[in-house]
């Protein structure tokens, strides 16, 4: 059995939910950004110290994220740059503070994109996450044209230019990994896996109940509310855990569960 997808609206209602319950979005950020500079060590082991690691960032949450991830790999010893190809006065709010932070860490910090790229690095997708919708944006484009062309590439939430929704992709570049967020968006469990890589689902302190209680979804069979208080052990052990996407050949619906059988325990 397995767990259903959510949609865009609902993570919104999840992140809403959080801060509801008083923690804060800077706090989620926060999560979300160790995590993915966690994974980001693990996929290029034995080499990490050799790699230099470039943050391609947005101006929003998505962005916040990336930013947080390059302060704890700075903070780990390893080279880093962050790059904006929308610049840096646009960003406001907990992305504004996070950038505030790397400034004075002293993290290499450029507007635009890279123009040399070179052996072992790492290009960490934190342009826009669960919030794209499609748009005419040329600069955007530029970006995914980017991405397209430079690897390998490890998204945070959802490759940039994805319907978390629907699937639908307008990136169209092919990450070695994502890391989503929380809990799987729908729309990336329908995606072929060269635009979505290997996915990971990072833990960023969501109480498993809100998934059950507050987010209507229906547990019924193929859906296994079992498979989500498994979850909540995986994480005891890693707070990042890796995703094996399934589809029901009897009801055709698509599902995720954990790529780990053995459930921790505590």
């Amino acid at each position: 059995m397995f767990l259903p997808g959510i949609t865009r609206e609902q993570m919104v209602l999840v992140d809403q939910l959080m801060v509801d319950l008083g923690v804060s979005v800077e706090l989620m950020m926060e999560n979300a950004g160790e995590n993915l500079a966690r994974l980001a060590v693990k996929l290029n082991k034995p080499n990490a110290k050799e790699t230099t690691f470039i943050i391609i960032a947005g101006s929003g949450g998505n962005a916040g994220g990336g930013i947080v991830a390059a302060r704890r790999l700075a903070a780990w010893g390893f080279s880093t740059a962050i790059y904006f190809p929308k610049g840096t006065k646009k960003l406001r709010g907990v992305p504004k503070l996070q950038f505030d932070r790397a400034t004075k860490m002293g993290i290499n910090i450029f507007e635009g994109l890279p123009t040399n790229a070179s052996q072992n690095q790492l290009f960490i997708d934190s342009y826009i996450g669960y919030s794209y919708q499609q748009r005419e944006d040329s600069l955007t484009d530029e970006v995914f044209s980017f991405l397209r062309n430079h690897n390998p590439v490890l998204s945070l939430d959802s490759p940039s230019g994805v319907d978390v929704s629907t699937g639908e992709n307008h990136g169209n570049f092919f990450p070695v990994a994502t890391m989503t967020i929380a809990f799987p968006k729908i729309g990336l469990l329908l995606m072929p896996h060269r635009n979505l890589g290997d996915l990971y689902l990072g833990d960023i302190g969501v109480p498993i109940n809100i998934y059950e209680k507050e987010l209507g979804i229906k547990w019924k069979s193929p859906f296994n509310i079992n498979d989500l208080y498994f979850l909540s052990k995986a994480f005891i052990e890693d707070t990042v855990q890796l995703v094996k996407i399934k589809r029901d050949s009897n009801t055709n619906q698509v599902g995720w569960i954990i790529d780990n059988q053995q459930i921790p325990v505590i």
